[in-house]
């Protein structure tokens, strides 16, 4: 979903950043490692990385140098990493308006963190971005845009329509709409001020409330199974929670 690039001359820092990278399992999904400054310049064009993350003392082409020439190329975000605690490199860093400058060794927790917030950033603006594209484009279809909020959460609750009886997971949401599970997450939270789950439970219980007040001779049990819930005890739960009664007494309610 979103390109990361990496630079730095020494192979063991760069491996490890990488891993480490890749271990979070952040919104950067395309990682591409570099020794070589000048080579890294070059493969911007073909490459296109939303991030770069570089060391700052390299021959040929320092970090600097490189954050200065990628933003010709667009690259719009960029972090400064270095063994050196030296205030010439903030300030020219500071000018550069780079995203971040991290002190060597990279502490794991400061590195999640950091990937976390301009993963989501730059999400936002890619979503905020296509929203004014597609309203320039088609302006007939503003008032579904607005509706469905994106085409994206559309999909997703046509998705959970046609199979919220199956043991459904966020994983398996995030595989069908081509997505990365967090930024799926936070779009059903800002489209339906639901969580994952929660919206789950909702599509469920107005499932069930239908067949408690249309089907009257159908067990709770086979109730509980037809909306998802193979858990009879968690289906009595869970309806209690989000409708006030017991599945029993709202059918009754609902057949007096």
């Amino acid at each position: 979903m979103l390109k990361l690039m990496i630079v730095d001359d020494e192979p063991v820092i760069l491996n490890g950043l990488r891993y480490m990278i890749q271990k979070e399992n952040s919104l950067f999904t395309e990682i591409e490692a570099m020794t070589d400054s000048v080579e890294a310049l070059n493969r911007m064009d073909a490459f296109r990385p939303d991030l770069l993350i570089t060391d700052i003392q390299m021959p040929e082409l320092s970090g600097l140098d490189l954050v200065r020439e990628a933003k010709q190329k667009q690259v719009r975000r960029a972090v400064i990493l270095t063994g050196y605690d030296m205030f010439q490199y903030a300030q020219q860093a500071i000018r550069l308006k780079v995203a971040d400058y991290m002190l060597k060794p990279i502490r794991r927790q400061d590195l999640s963190a950091l990937l976390s917030k301009l993963g989501s950033e730059m999400m936002e603006e890619k979503k905020r971005k296509a929203g004014l594209l597609l309203s320039h484009a088609v302006p007939s279809n503003r008032e579904i845009v607005k509706e469905e909020g994106s085409s994206n959460i559309a999909k997703f609750k046509s998705f959970v329509q046609q199979n919220y009886m199956k043991d459904l997971s966020l994983d398996e949401v995030a595989e069908h709409l081509e997505l990365h599970p967090n930024y799926v997450c936070s779009l059903i939270k800002r489209e339906t001020g639901k969580t994952f789950v929660t919206y789950l439970h909702s599509v469920r219980i107005d499932k069930a409330k239908d067949l408690l007040q249309h089907v009257s001779d159908m067990p709770m049990d086979r109730i509980a199974k037809n909306v998802g819930y193979e858990n009879p005890r968690h289906f009595y739960k869970v309806f209690k929670q989000y409708v006030g009664l017991t599945p029993g007494t709202y059918r009754e309610s609902r057949m007096s």
